[in-house]
């Protein structure tokens, strides 16, 4: 049952993600160092409760989701070689030095298993989020959305550890802050 209905979901959406090409979007955040380009958008609660709503979400079931400070992100190899990524490694830092990791969808997943979120919802949800862990090839790129575990005031920066090849460097997005309504 699982596997037809992911078959189901990909193919329904098939058709929207080929007319979307990787630079179709207008990213408020960028950076590129070395291979790697990091962008990002802000996302508001009422667009987050939308999307989900949409997906099998109740209102209620998506709030802690939508009320937390949440991020629309791409990734992009641009180089030669390969890159590796772990959701874990990244974390936003104040400029007071207060931190916040990045929640995993893994842990997202285990609440809305708790709180009774319909199967097909959870299934949606996991395909619109950043991935916990990537390997890209060369021109390899990614898109997904994620949440920062608490909020931090305006003017964080966001910083994202990662391996080139077996190589491990960092790449810091500057001024970011949390989306309101």
């Amino acid at each position: 049952m699982q596997i037809r209905c992911l078959a189901l979901f990909a193919a329904l959406l098939m058709p929207a993600f080929a007319c979307l090409a990787e630079d179709d979007i207008v990213w408020r955040h960028g950076v590129t160092r070395g291979a790697l380009t990091l962008n990002a958008n802000p996302l508001p609660p009422t667009q987050r409760t939308a999307f989900y709503i949409a997906r099998g979400f109740s209102a209620e079931s998506i709030r802690p989701y939508a009320e937390a400070c949440g991020f629309s992100f791409r990734l992009v190899n641009r180089g030669a070689g390969n890159l590796r990524t772990r959701l874990a490694d990244w974390q936003a830092v104040a400029a007071d030095g207060r931190r916040a990791r990045l929640r995993l969808p893994a842990e997202w997943e285990a609440e809305w298993a708790r709180s009774g979120v319909p199967p097909s919802a959870r299934v949606a949800f996991r395909w619109a989020q950043f991935q916990a862990e990537n390997d890209f090839a060369s021109g390899d790129w990614i898109m997904g959305m994620a949440t920062l575990e608490h909020p931090l005031p305006d003017g964080f920066r966001l910083v994202l550890r990662y391996f080139e090849d077996k190589e491990q460097r960092e790449i810091i997005l500057d001024q970011l802050s949390c989306a309101g309504d």
